[in-house]
């Protein structure tokens, strides 16, 4: 009896364990504007979230009381924030909203809502407006070239919708065409990993290119990659021992993107140094006349078509595409090498990848040097203007105008070429091979929501505070989330695994799926604020 008993338990959690694995795979996704509607919710949350602050500045200005920094540091601001911004992020990955119906009703509600309340804060202190546009623009926040905040906001905006979403997918209130896909299309968790490499380049588009020695190589290259390296084995283990439900045509049998992230940040160390060599620091005054060519040029961009050319090349005339979705798992006897040959078959999702996700770095880079950071000719501007005696408003001004109009340009190209290459060129979105039509529709659909916050900052949340939008408009939830990245990213694998190995999500009502959801998120995001108020 007990022998059978414990073969039916067996049994049964084998069962259990092939149906979550089906659960989450074979699925062919959505559509690219699908999923860029769904992520306007960030956008329009961050407005809301505006008013609201501004409405409660209204009503206790008009109440002649001591206006505190009540809106991001204290606990009603962090309340504001959750329920205008995190509770949207939470609802349009459920099926609670039904198609591209529900999704829009909740943001034109929104969007009203964040109206009248503007409007009503306009009744109630008529002077506040004027007041508040006088103000200067906080020059740490909106002129510093390292940390923009409409940059934190996205990011952490990132870090939340995906901690969300790797819990989401195990209940069935998580609609199944946001799933990755199987093999080609559009999903909404395909974005993921590719968000985190954009917004990576984007962040280190902003450092100097100073020369780099061989010591301080090794030691950015132990200190980046050692960390991610020892996370992909604890992935491995962890995956491997409890058994949890995996995705093989993600990455493959054993690889994650711990281990794809170590890669490319390793080579971009390397990669760095190599450019340091041409920087005009590193260079003598007659020699950067001489090469001033090279330092002017696109390194990363050239460096990225010389990586995805070949490389797109292999998948569609070389037979790569159909090798990394119908090959088999195992090499045949006859190979000189048998466990590489394995372990690269067993892994070539992940291995080959690492071309795309290394040139969707480096492209990104560019774009943020174009789009973001500016060159000598803007930085020239504002310097002159600044001698000029010219405002810090009207500086503000001129560097939110370059970078609206140089987003909105990059925008548009890449959407163009993106759609060009699937449809003229018929090279279908495929993130399981990370071709260029999955890179470039990545990035396209980042730098669109990066471009629409940046637009709700300049023109809702600065024409509201002005110098204080640093101290009473910053999202505290969401600037935690930024600061603790990785930490958030932990936690939520953490309790993504617990959620599994002690509920049945497979078999949850949508009722039970949201009140476990929305403690899962109440809890990631307190530790996060909790870390960074403890940082202070």
């Amino acid at each position: 009896d007990g022998h059978t008993m414990a073969e039916d338990y067996s049994n049964n959690k084998q069962r259990k364990f092939h149906e979550k694995e089906a659960f989450v795979t074979g699925h062919d996704g959505t559509t690219p504007h699908e999923i860029l509607l769904l992520c306007l919710i960030v956008p329009v949350g961050l407005h809301l979230y505006c008013r609201l602050v501004s409405w409660l500045d209204a009503l206790r200005h008009h109440g002649h009381r001591r206006a505190g920094r009540h809106s991001s540091g204290s606990l009603d601001g962090t309340a504001i924030e959750f329920a205008s911004m995190l509770v949207p992020m939470l609802l349009v990955q459920t099926s609670l909203l039904p198609n591209l119906a529900g999704p829009v009703v909740l943001m034109a509600g929104m969007l009203a809502f964040a109206s009248c309340l503007h409007r009503q804060a306009k009744r109630t202190v008529q002077g506040l407006q004027q007041s508040t546009q006088e103000k200067s623009c906080d020059q740490e926040q909106q002129m510093n070239m390292d940390r923009p905040l409409f940059l934190s906001i996205h990011r952490g905006s990132v870090y939340l919708l995906t901690t969300i979403a790797i819990l989401a997918v195990d209940f069935p209130i998580f609609p199944r065409r946001f799933c990755k896909t199987e093999t080609v299309g559009y999903g909404w968790m395909d974005l993921g990993a590719a968000s985190f490499i954009i917004i990576a380049g984007w962040t280190s588009a902003s450092t100097s290119t100073s020369k780099y020695s061989s010591l301080s190589s090794i030691r950015k290259l132990l200190k980046k990659c050692t960390p991610l390296l020892f996370l992909g084995l604890i992935r491995l283990a962890t995956n491997k021992g409890l058994e949890y439900q995996e995705h093989v045509s993600e990455y493959g049998v054993h690889w994650n993107f711990f281990f794809t992230l170590c890669f490319v940040e390793g080579f971009m160390v390397f990669w760095k140094g190599f450019k340091s060599q041409f920087s005009p620091d590193a260079l003598g005054k007659g020699r950067q006349e001489r090469r001033g060519l090279v330092v002017d040029l696109p390194l990363d961009f050239l460096f990225a078509l010389g990586l995805m050319i070949p490389y797109q090349m292999y998948l569609t005339i070389g037979g790569g595409q159909d090798f990394i979705e119908n090959g088999e798992r195992r090499c045949h006897g006859g190979t000189p090498y048998p466990w590489l040959c394995g372990a690269f078959v067993a892994n070539r999702e992940g291995i080959l990848g690492v071309f795309g996700y290394l040139s969707l770095r480096l492209i990104s880079e560019d774009v943020a040097r174009y789009c973001l950071w500016p060159h000598s000719t803007i930085l020239r501007t504002i310097q002159s203007k600044k001698d000029d005696n010219m405002t810090e408003t009207a500086l503000h001004n001129t560097l939110s105008t370059f970078r609206q109009r140089r987003m909105s340009i990059m925008v548009v190209l890449l959407w163009t070429i993106h759609f060009a290459l699937v449809y003229r060129m018929e090279i279908p979105t495929s993130r399981r091979s990370t071709n260029v039509s999955f890179i470039l529709w990545a990035l396209a659909h980042n730098l669109t929501i990066l471009l629409c916050i940046h637009s709700v900052i300049i023109r809702s949340a600065f024409s509201e505070f002005g110098s204080d939008i640093s101290t009473r408009f910053t999202p505290k939830l969401l600037h935690a989330a930024n600061k603790f990245g990785l930490a958030v990213f932990l936690t939520s694998n953490i309790m993504t695994g617990l959620v599994n190995l002690s509920v049945d999500t497979l078999h949850s009502s949508d009722a039970e799926a949201l009140v476990v959801l929305s403690i899962y998120l109440t809890l990631v995001c307190g530790g996060a604020f909790l870390l960074a108020t403890a940082s202070k």
